[in-house]
């Protein structure tokens, strides 16, 4: 199955960021971190921790991508169902740029 929703990218880098502090992963730091990114309910965030935590003990997350972290998730279809219900707008954007120089410095949409 084919994770359709942007929180699939959000989801990876919390798992990614957390096994590349040496952190193992956990149902609270998963939903204290998901949290943050995602304004959903406790209860679904906690099942996707759990789901999570369930793939890391079968497929070993730590060695990978961000992508390859995407792609085992995808062959987890109660996994998939619940991150593809996940409402985009639900989804935090938050962008850190610097620009040193001149010319435009976009994050997001530009109207011209």
């Amino acid at each position: 199955m084919v994770i359709e929703s942007v929180v699939a990218g959000v989801v990876a880098n919390v798992v990614y960021e957390c096994t590349k502090k040496g952190l193992s992963l956990s149902k609270d730091y998963l939903v204290k971190e998901l949290a943050k990114e995602v304004n959903e309910n406790q209860q679904k965030l906690e099942y996707i921790a759990e789901e999570l935590i369930n793939l890391d003990k079968k497929e070993d997350l730590e060695d990978l991508s961000e992508r390859g972290i995407i792609k085992r998730m995808e062959k987890c279809p109660e996994l998939v169902e619940v991150l593809n219900s996940v409402k985009q707008e639900n989804v935090q954007h938050i962008i850190n740029q610097y620009h040193y120089g001149t010319g435009d410095n976009v994050g997001g949409n530009k109207n011209c």
